[in-house]
């Protein structure tokens, strides 16, 4: 049988009776114990070992507002290039650094152009990063924020989107699934990519290598807690707009059985092995804050909130709960103005 939301029984049954048998049980072991084994596990599921910082090519450079900001083109040890974005203080002084992931949002025609605002775009761009910053940042561009705050900030096109874009919603499981045919799946791509990316702004001139961040919202809130996770070169995280557990997020309804945009989001190779505060909880003991709207419906509030009791349970085990902070906001799925000043002051706070 096959429901309206196309469930299968067949899926149903996996769901209620999911077991998890990576995820963190500390009357299984030490969480140190825990993370070492099921981080490694994780790196070889995904055919992630070490990666390289993404080698660029500068295309061009701006001043604005007295900010320096460059156009790249990075390369990526999977033979894709994609177009970037980097932007940073006019200074000679060391800079943290953050690494900016953009959302999903079923908006493909700009990717960095979400993030970080460039003097200059063409008219057709212009009007949909308007219409986009609008609709979903209180039209605001983060990056931008976070250089006026003294950050250096990079963004990159992911594989779908800006400079990458591909044939529209529809074409998103056709993407998905000719990767597929291949063993590889669309979001360890998109993984694999901003781990090198990362690589690339940690290792930069000018860049305080142990004051580098992730920060992304929606899609990208998931793209910063999963860098978060994997990497090292992270020292601390802001996730906001994507947190569930699995179970509760396979409900009627729920964005995650429209299949689509799911696959960039989707890790068949650690699935049913490792639930989503499990695998964010190998970030621990780093700072963290993850956070969700209260009317958000891609995550409902009680779905977000078992999510997060569960990633507090993690951090206190690995002795770190006091750098841990998740918050539910009364608003729906966007993250405006107020939400971003609360954000990049905990960031100055512990970074």
């Amino acid at each position: 049988m096959i429901d309206p939301e196309n469930m299968a029984s067949l899926t149903v049954r996996l769901r209620d009776n999911l077991s998890f048998a990576w995820n963190f049980d500390p009357a299984a072991g030490s969480f140190a114990d825990w993370k070492k084994r099921i981080r490694e596990k994780v790196r070889d599921a995904l055919g992630i070992a070490s990666p390289a910082p993404a080698s660029a090519s500068m295309i061009s450079e701006w001043t604005d507002d007295g900010c320096i900001g460059q156009q790249l083109e990075l390369g990526f040890s999977n033979g894709e290039t994609t177009a970037a974005y980097l932007l940073r203080p006019d200074t000679a002084v060391p800079t943290p650094a953050v690494l900016l992931l953009h959302d999903h949002g079923s908006f493909f025609s700009i990717g960095k152009e979400k993030m970080i605002r460039r003097p200059g775009e063409t008219s057709a761009v212009l009007s949909d990063v308007e219409q986009w910053t609008a609709k979903l940042y209180g039209g605001r561009h983060v990056g931008n924020e976070l250089v006026r705050r003294g950050y250096t900030v990079l963004c990159a096109d992911a594989l779908g989107w800006g400079s990458r874009q591909g044939n529209g919603y529809e074409a998103q499981q056709a993407l998905a699934a000719n990767l597929m045919q291949f063993g590889v799946s669309l979001a360890s791509v998109l993984l694999v990519e901003d781990l090198e990316a990362l690589r690339y702004l940690k290792q930069l001139p000018g860049i305080d290598p142990d004051r580098v961040a992730s920060l992304g919202f929606s899609m990208g809130g998931s793209r910063s807690w999963q860098v978060a996770a994997l990497s090292d070169d992270v020292k601390a995280c802001v996730a906001g707009g994507w947190m569930g557990t699995l179970s509760g997020l396979m409900r009627p309804g729920n964005n995650q059985l429209r299949g689509q945009s799911a696959f960039c989001m989707l890790h068949p190779q650690i699935a049913g092995k490792l639930d989503y505060p499990h695998f964010a909880g190998l970030a621990a003991p780093k700072h963290a804050f993850f956070f969700s709207g209260r009317q958000d419906r891609h995550f409902p509030e009680p779905v977000a909130t078992e999510a997060f009791h569960q990633i507090q349970d993690i951090w206190s085990a690995a002795g770190a709960f006091d750098r841990i902070e998740t918050r539910l906001w009364p608003d729906a799925h966007c993250f405006p103005v107020e939400q971003q000043d609360y954000a990049i002051d905990w960031l100055d706070r512990i970074i």
